[in-house]
């Protein structure tokens, strides 16, 4: 009879099992203190998320989360894709979007690479837009201590976004990024602790989750202005509301002005820099 051998043979793999469970739960654990964004089931939860918004949804429904409160916001989404562009590094892919007809805003870890290029977007009607014609780019520039730089481009581009350098009058936003290289895409934001904006750089958005690509993309509001670029979930206690950051387009107005990057404000108006402490 080999009972005994098959047996022993049905306990040992289901050792190796509840060895593997536990070496994952422990990287889990280790995840949550210290990349709480990339815990397994969160990696899980956008790859479903993104598998079943494919690109052949229809534009309209192209919404990764509770909906847009916006009042249109196919137009929306359409303006404000008109203004985000493609940015790649040798590490990776992230967003960017044109805040003057010369210059575009960014986080800084997205041009964080030995190269930088960017393409600008090509508009489907009734698509999500799509990596277009390259960007001639005449320098980078990297803002110390905060996750905020700026790409100066050669030529005039006609779409770009006003930037909302007060306090937002609604809490609606529309983010659109590229995440996980699934371009363009659009997902559903709402500003938390409105107060923040003028005293720091930040801006704190929930209701939404901060996928791979989705990196210096375009942060607007429902009238149509850029309140922001998406930085990231930078701790644990972020991750665990489900809080997104992103630079706000105060601070993104002042360190412009304070550049001498070619930003157009309205006549004579001035933004003063908050400590990103």
């Amino acid at each position: 009879m080999n009972f005994q051998p098959r047996n022993q043979k049905k306990k040992t793999w289901i050792t190796v099992a509840v060895v593997v469970v536990g070496l994952v739960a422990l990287a889990n654990q280790r995840l949550t203190m210290t990349d709480p964004e990339n815990t397994y089931p969160k990696r899980v939860k956008r790859a479903l998320r993104l598998l079943f918004n494919s690109a052949d949804t229809p534009l309209e429904e192209q919404v990764i989360g509770k909906g847009i409160a916006c009042e249109d916001p196919t137009g929306l989404y359409l303006e404000a894709a008109r203004a985000t562009v493609v940015i790649n590094t040798d590490g990776g892919t992230g967003a960017g979007v044109f805040i003057g007809p010369e210059l575009i805003a960014t986080a800084r870890h997205v041009v964080e690479g030995q190269t930088v290029t960017a393409r600008f977007p090509d508009i489907q009607h009734d698509d999500l837009a799509k990596p277009g014609k390259p960007i001639s780019i005449v320098k980078v520039e990297k803002i110390e201590g905060l996750d905020l730089a700026f790409i100066q481009t050669r030529g005039r581009y006609p779409h770009w976004l006003p930037l909302e350098t007060g306090e937002p009058e609604d809490s609606d936003l529309m983010v659109v990024g590229h995440p996980n290289r699934k371009y363009y895409s659009l997902q559903k934001g709402r500003i938390k602790k409105k107060g923040m904006i003028a005293k720091s750089p930040y801006i704190y958005f929930k209701d939404n989750e901060i996928f791979f690509g989705n990196s210096g993309g375009t942060i607007i509001s429902c009238s149509g202005r850029l309140v922001g670029v998406v930085s990231m979930m930078s701790d644990y206690d972020n991750s665990l509301r489900k809080r997104g950051i992103g630079i706000n387009s105060r601070a993104i107005a002042g360190y412009a002005q304070k550049l001498g990057l070619p930003l157009e404000l309205p006549s004579g108006k001035a933004v003063a820099l908050t400590s990103p402490g």
